[in-house]
């Protein structure tokens, strides 16, 4: 009997764990990244101590979902850390609204205050994911995130600049709902970024070479991760989390994200909000090569 008990109550604890701990354990990653791609450094540790190196600073979130489960006060935290770290550029890689159908409107108005509270002087670029397409939310979506300062790219690039460096950035639209293209021209930009919510996407992209940084989500990592099984979806069966060299100088970024979807519950792989902190002077750093 004791022992059918302390089963019933590790497995308690683990729900609870699942369910209301894991998913607001927000991680707060740091790259430092140079041209050449194999010299990525994890920099989460002690991030300031490349202020000077770096001359551009992204932002990177993904997969917000939110629902009446998910209200648009839990990213307060994701807010204070844009706040604090004051980015150069925001980049949202879709999956704003987990379902149009069931989403509370009276939380909208909200929604939009909170993503106006991300600033950044470069701007602030979105693209759709497969759920921003449900149940026709795809018009609702893109408006709520006009309204709260994004750009939304749908086979589209944008150029960007500061006084220091040039950035390209491409948006392909959702590639399981949308009509994504996959060529993108090269420009004379210094560094050039692609936006994709499914990651998969890259193996039907065109040149992918052309690209220094290809930044995705939809995965969620899993979402629930347990050693050597977890689930993988439809649009990340190769690339599931994390960092994935894919040519010389192209790198592809998948964030974890920052709701659920499906169940609310994560394990092993908890909300995150990463930083790409660019190398000063690419051309330079190049030729250490």
């Amino acid at each position: 009997m004791y022992i059918i008990l302390g089963i019933l109550f590790l497995f308690f604890c683990l729900i609870f764990y699942m369910v209301f701990i894991e998913p607001r354990r927000l991680k707060e990653k740091h790259y430092f990244i140079k041209k050449n791609k194999k010299k990525v450094l994890d920099i989460s540790n002690a991030f300031d101590l490349y202020e000077n190196d770096s001359n551009i600073v992204i932002c990177h979130l993904s997969d917000f979902h939110f629902s009446r489960y998910f209200k648009p006060q839990r990213i307060n935290r994701v807010i204070r850390s844009i706040m604090d770290i004051a980015p150069d550029l925001i980049v949202f890689t879709g999956d704003l609204i987990d379902n149009y159908e069931k989403w509370p409107h009276k939380e909208t108005q909200r929604l939009v205050e909170k993503l106006n509270r991300m600033t950044a002087p470069m701007g602030k670029i979105a693209v759709l994911g497969n759920h921003d397409y449900r149940s026709e939310g795809y018009y609702f979506v893109k408006t709520v995130l006009s309204e709260g300062g994004f750009t939304v790219l749908e086979n589209e690039e944008i150029f960007g600049s500061n006084d220091e460096v040039s950035i390209n950035i491409a948006g392909m639209d959702d590639c399981l709902s949308g009509n994504p293209k996959f060529s993108f021209e090269r420009t004379l930009a210094q560094w050039h970024l692609l936006l994709v919510h499914e990651p998969d996407g890259v193996l039907d992209t065109e040149n992918i070479q052309n690209f220094d940084l290809i930044l995705a989500g939809h995965s969620h990592g899993g979402q629930v991760r347990l050693p050597f099984l977890f689930y993988k979806t439809k649009g990340s069966m190769t690339y599931t989390h994390g960092l994935y060299l894919l040519a010389e100088k192209t790198l592809l970024s998948i964030s974890n994200g920052i709701g659920t979807s499906l169940l609310p519950l994560r394990f092993g792989v908890p909300p995150e909000l990463i930083y790409y902190h660019l190398a000063k002077k690419p051309a330079e750093v190049e030729q250490e090569k």
